[in-house]
């Protein structure tokens, strides 16, 4: 860690109101009156003097997201830093658009969820991301990996990924991202399937998925040891 010194910008819109109290001889007078709250700024941000030549490293915070657009754009004039939380965020939000658009219709809901799952696993255990060794861990159908090399120079750009394709792992983005899948299977029977599982291979051994020749209809196989309380 480095010491370096930095320039504060704050903004504050919101004004609260608050109680302001005055002691007199035998009385206390009480006034409203309105003020800015401290413990939280609507904006702020804090200029580090740090890679002037590419316009200093800013860290920017929004409380109030209504006219965000304008105080990182119009105001700071800041662009996102492609740093390893800038990758490993957009690396992964792209292989849950491919998951949706080409996953999904060339298999079926759980291999979409799967996907992700390994996906995130592969994220959570490594330093490093090497493309080809992600393709080939987290791909269990070998045909999608033409897919997904054609959806990257298709759609890439939109993640500035299209170029990318080996960085260091941010784990604070991938912890993010996890919280951020559903890994729910809607049926249209009024039932869902949570496939909440660390390790993806669960729901590979536990669920199975068929068709009821009888019933015409699909159908999903659940194994379990017993039902939990909660």
């Amino acid at each position: 860690q480095e010491k370096v010194e930095a320039l504060g910008i704050f903004k504050s819109e919101i004004k609260q109101e608050f109680l302001q109290f005055e002691e007199q001889p035998g009385l206390l007078k009480m006034k409203l009156e309105q003020g800015i709250n401290l413990n939280k700024l609507d904006k702020g941000c804090l200029i580090f003097n740090v890679l002037p030549e590419e316009g200093y490293k800013v860290l920017s915070v929004d409380s109030n997201r209504y006219d965000t657009k304008y105080w990182l754009e119009n105001f700071l004039g800041v662009e996102v830093l492609p740093d390893e939380n800038f990758y490993t965020k957009n690396y992964l939000k792209f292989c849950q658009n491919f998951a949706k658009d080409v996953v999904l219709p060339a298999e079926d809901k759980q291999q979409e969820v799967l996907f992700m799952n390994r996906a995130v696993n592969h994220f959570a255990k490594n330093d490093d991301f090497e493309e080809t060794r992600f393709l080939n861990e987290v791909m269990d159908n070998p045909d999608l990996i033409p897919e997904f090399k054609h959806y990257k120079v298709e759609r890439g750009p939109k993640y500035s990924i299209e170029d990318v394709s080996s960085f260091p792992i941010a784990n604070k983005a991938v912890s993010d991202t996890r919280k951020k899948i559903k890994n729910v299977i809607n049926l249209d029977t009024n039932v869902q399937i949570r496939l909440d599982f660390i390790n993806p291979e669960s729901a590979e051994r536990f669920v199975e998925k068929g068709w009821d020749e009888e019933k015409q209809m699909y159908y999903y196989l659940v194994y379990f040891n017993k039902e939990t309380k909660n």
